[in-house]
């Protein structure tokens, strides 16, 4: 049941959210543009004003005359954001931490490359940021690999199955953690910098020597199925292990692994768009993608494939975009 202390939440986060374009706004301008009244508008503005979230700016006239409005606008530093990104690249563990602003501001990043991830290399990491932004309030991490709860129950790195590592830093620091799957990340930041609700849209990602991952937007809804492994490609039936489609993930190997998942992707979801990317990706491979296809699934139903260079910005952002989520307001 909703109850008006979720509504008056759920209202603060539709103007916060109006605000992270990093622009100014009267509270007539946000009355419009969020559909709420200017009254309920007023008592929002000065609760979240009062609580440091937002600051008021210059006044301007509003058509050249009369009294000025206030502007609104996020207060940058009121809260950071610490993001943990989990990977692995050409055959390296990869551990990229961002700190970000209350608005989504780069502010600091560091980049490990190593053999073996270990939480408390990640905990060190953090724990310096922590020294230097005191307002960091909260810890996203993305993790290649399915999240079971609190635990991370299988990835393509091994050593953070079972690890606790959620558990461990939560224990070490005190702070609202969150933890979810690198593709599911990723779609929540190409879902806001898309704004559509209506089209249906796969990723997919083919990085080389281990497992492709895909997820699909269901018409504004990311699909993570009933125990979140919706889009684990390693899980389809292809006849050989997990191990085995990782070392089949290599340049001249993967096309027909590819193919296959492209086509289960395109027979049972129907995306209108496919964008791809990873190393093992070229307007080559699309080709061939393509025409494996199209023996079997008509023309007109064939998705539109697009490649993108990379998935970090989306990646980043939708860590960015989960930080918002469970913000406190």
């Amino acid at each position: 049941m909703t109850t008006s202390s979720d509504i008056r939440k759920n209202n603060k986060k539709r103007i916060y959210r109006l605000m992270l374009d990093h622009e100014s706004y009267t509270k007539q301008q946000i009355s419009a543009m969020t559909g709420l009244s200017v009254a309920t508008c007023n008592t929002l503005l000065n609760d979240m004003e009062s609580n440091g979230i937002l600051s008021i700016g210059d006044e301007k006239e509003l058509r050249g005359v009369g009294r000025g409005s206030s502007l609104y606008s996020i207060d940058d530093g009121h809260e950071q954001y610490i993001l943990v990104n989990i990977s692995v690249q050409k055959g390296y563990r990869i551990v990229d931490h961002y700190v970000v602003s209350a608005s989504g501001n780069m502010i600091q990043k560091s980049h490990v490359e190593c053999e073996v991830v270990k939480v408390k290399d990640i905990a060190d990491v953090i724990e310096g940021f922590m020294t230097q932004y005191s307002n960091a309030n909260q810890i996203v991490l993305s993790i290649p690999g399915v999240i079971d709860g609190d635990e991370i129950a299988l990835s393509d790195i091994r050593e953070l199955e079972g690890a606790g590592l959620k558990e461990e830093l939560r224990e070490q620091f005190d702070k609202n953690i969150f933890m979810e799957n690198d593709m599911h990340c990723i779609a929540y930041g190409y879902k806001d910098s898309r704004q559509d609700e209506d089209t249906v849209i796969t990723l997919a990602c083919f990085p080389s020597h281990i497992q492709p991952g895909t997820v699909t937007m269901h018409k504004g809804q990311i699909i993570n199925g009933y125990n979140g492994i919706a889009g684990l490609a390693g899980f389809m039936p292809l006849g050989i292990s997990p191990d085995e489609i990782s070392e089949l993930m290599v340049e001249g190997k993967c096309t027909d692994i590819i193919s296959r998942i492209i086509g289960a992707v395109i027979a049972f979801i129907n995306p209108k768009e496919i964008v791809f990317s990873g190393e093992l990706i070229s307007e080559k491979v699309l080709t061939e993608v393509a025409e494996y296809c199209s023996k079997s699934v008509p023309a007109k139903y064939m998705p539109e494939f697009k490649i993108a260079a990379d998935f970090d910005e989306f990646l980043i952002n939708g860590m960015f975009q989960i930080a918002i989520e469970n913000k406190k307001l």
